[in-house]
């Protein structure tokens, strides 16, 4: 996902502690999905050709993409949005789909751990104030957390949980 789904004022996150709530309740959805697949289940292909893997390689793709797309705003720059997200997701696919499981795994919740800091080290204006990224066209940032985690990881459960075809 790379922008948030929701108008502003829907979202649930507005502020610092709803925030942190509501990324961990998502954490915790996708967690206990992907706790029921032993090694071998994440291997199976779920969407051709994607594995489990695949989609966890995904995510921290698309974590460690919005934890950049911050350290840009903050110097100034504009992140780059040229790429259609199809694009992206065959290039993240590409860049990973030989990585070991015990790889994505780790890299994922490096990942995952730098969104939460990333979130923490933020300024509430920076997380907040609908105008203060004006590349954001008025989203607060905290959406396109939200879009990069707990509501990607939503996006993605069914695909997770599905039998290997």
């Amino acid at each position: 996902m790379t922008a948030p789904g929701m108008d502003a004022g829907d979202d649930a996150a507005v502020n610092r502690s709803t925030l942190a709530e509501t990324i961990a309740a998502g954490r915790l959805r996708l967690e206990t999905a992907l706790a029921a697949f032993d090694d071998a289940a994440m291997l199976d292909v779920v969407d051709e050709p994607w594995t489990r893997k695949d989609v966890l390689a995904h995510l921290e793709a698309w974590e460690r993409r919005v934890v950049g797309h911050l350290a840009t705003l903050r110097s100034g720059d504009r992140p780059d949005g040229s790429v259609q997200t199809d694009v992206l997701n065959e290039r993240f696919y590409r860049e990973n789909r030989d990585r070991s499981l015990d790889d994505v795994r780790a890299g994922e919740r490096e990942a995952y751990d730098a969104l939460l800091a990333a979130i923490d080290g933020a300024s509430d204006e920076e997380l907040f104030d609908t105008h203060h990224f004006p590349w954001t066209d008025g989203d607060p940032l905290a959406d396109w957390f939200r879009g990069n985690s707990d509501e990607h990881y939503d996006e993605h459960l069914e695909q997770l949980t599905r039998p290997a075809r």
